[in-house]
């Protein structure tokens, strides 16, 4: 994925211990994504230290122990805190925030790239990334108030920290691809993920079925997706380009590009937005409802892809 414009690594998707890594939570109340009131921080363990939970979390619930690493964002926990905004991210020794990427969906960048720390304020000491530095499993704690008159409670997650991914070989690796739309109807009014599965092959017959399954899953980085709305009607002109590969997420889309382990790109479409589109309102777009076409751009190893056309009915 990308955050302001930077790429970060999924937790998903075989992180190694020098890579930005994306350390990603959504949180979901009666089916649908909300904002917790509060986020306090969050905070990284060795996940063996806490199989016995009150090795890190006191008789209170809450984190007690002083932990490899914490996030914070810049003393404020509201996230309704402008501190949230993902454009405050830049990567740099004082990154160690809590960014709001959309609606119940958050992320801390573990970055061993540089010299990350994070201020824990219950040792009131200072903790460094590097601590993270050895292959290994970890936990990341969010402790956080679902809601002004909530308590205080810590959600756990997982990851894995990977050094396997760095491999040398004696022939070009040779890599192709299929995508496929897994979405074929939407209706006016929906927003909805647009989902494009990928399916790898690796072509080398020499390389040992271990390597080739690593290039099943986290293979497809810088991902980019572009909508266009195809007019069959002679009186209108066309193709509408919707949301470009290049363009931010303003017009067609409310949350960017996501990539999963399983190298499936997802994109948010908002179809209410359609109305607002400049070619729209001056009467050269024609009906919103009708076929548009999808299209996705990713970067595969030392390649730039670019996929056909896939049609999708809004109606």
């Amino acid at each position: 994925m990308q955050l302001n414009n930077t790429v970060i690594v999924d937790r998903g998707n075989r992180p190694n211990v020098s890579q930005r890594v994306g350390l990603r939570a959504f949180f979901i109340n009666d089916g649908a994504y909300v904002d917790p009131f509060e986020i306090s921080s969050v905070q990284l363990f060795k996940r063996d230290d806490t199989y016995s939970p009150l090795t890190v979390v006191g008789s209170d619930g809450l984190v007690s122990s002083t932990p490899l690493m914490t996030f914070g964002a810049s003393g404020q926990t509201e996230t309704t805190n402008s501190n949230f905004d993902s454009s405050n991210y830049v990567p740099a020794v004082t990154a160690s925030g809590i960014y709001r990427v959309g609606t119940g969906d958050y992320v801390v960048v573990l970055d061993q790239t540089l010299a990350l720390s994070g201020f824990d304020t219950n040792t009131q000491t200072e903790v460094a990334a590097s601590s993270l530095s050895a292959v290994d499993d970890y936990v990341d704690l969010w402790t956080v108030k679902l809601n002004s008159a909530s308590k205080y409670q810590v959600i756990t997650n997982e990851f894995r920290l990977n050094e396997d991914t760095f491999f040398a070989f004696t022939e070009p690796l040779l890599l192709t691809t299929s995508n496929k739309l897994m979405n074929k109807h939407v209706r006016l009014g929906e927003v909805v993920d647009l989902k494009v599965s990928t399916e790898t092959t690796v072509q080398n017959q020499n390389l040992s079925q271990s390597v080739q399954n690593i290039f099943k899953d986290s293979v497809i980085t810088s991902a980019t997706m572009e909508i266009k709305k195809v007019n069959q009607d002679l009186n209108f002109d066309g193709p509408f380009t919707v949301s470009s590969f290049t363009e931010s997420a303003a017009t067609a889309t409310s949350q960017p590009v996501t990539i999963t382990k399983e190298n499936t790109i997802i994109m948010s479409f908002d179809t209410t937005k359609l109305k607002d589109l400049s070619s729209f309102t001056n009467g050269t777009f024609g009906s919103l409802t009708g076929t548009y076409s999808v299209q996705v751009k990713y970067t595969l190893l030392n390649e730039t892809i670019i996929s056909p056309l896939y049609y999708l009915t809004v109606s």
